[in-house]
């Protein structure tokens, strides 16, 4: 049986990665990071660098 020495080594990293990769998602879903990056909406009003009136638009000579 030597291939069930192979798993009996990679046993203990395979139940660390699981536990790891649990914590790190419950506590993602926990933080609302879940419900965060599904609003549709921005939380800010994009701001305007331009005035709203159009008489800064000088006429260009060339």
């Amino acid at each position: 049986m030597p291939g069930s020495g192979v798993l009996e080594v990679l046993r203990p990293y395979l139940w660390l990665a699981m536990i790891a990769f649990l914590v790190g998602f419950l506590s993602y879903v926990a933080l609302g990071g879940a419900h965060a990056s599904a609003q549709s909406e921005p939380r800010f009003a994009p701001r305007v660098s331009a005035p709203a009136a159009g008489a800064w638009n000088l006429p260009k000579r060339i």
